[in-house]
């Protein structure tokens, strides 16, 4: 799964999601970020890695990189070429996998 923040003004998110979908053929959804707000609070965590990931993307952005994906990975804030991104894989973490199974009984 990936999250692309599109900023207001800059484009249409709609319009982003379109050419992802051209341009990959993964399946997109579209979400403004007022309808998400409304499910409830963020919690500490995540208002520190919205702004952790937020930075860096401004860092980013001034480094001049502005086709980059950022995200996290073991704890750590990373970014990855869009192509890359795209194309990464993990492996399924099987304890967890299973923790899930038994607490959605």
């Amino acid at each position: 799964h990936s999250v692309i923040v599109v900023a207001e003004g800059a484009a249409s998110g709609l319009e982003v999601g379109r050419e992802i979908k051209a341009r990959t053929g993964f399946d997109t959804k579209v979400t403004i970020l007022g309808h998400i707000q409304r499910g409830g609070t963020p919690t500490a965590f995540d208002r520190v890695l919205a702004s952790r990931l937020g930075a860096r993307a401004i860092e980013l952005l001034i480094a001049g990189q502005p086709k980059k994906a950022v995200g996290m990975t073991a704890g750590r804030i990373v970014d990855y070429e869009f192509d890359q991104a795209f194309t990464l894989t993990r492996e399924v973490d099987l304890e967890m996998y299973r923790l899930a199974s038994i607490l959605s009984i």
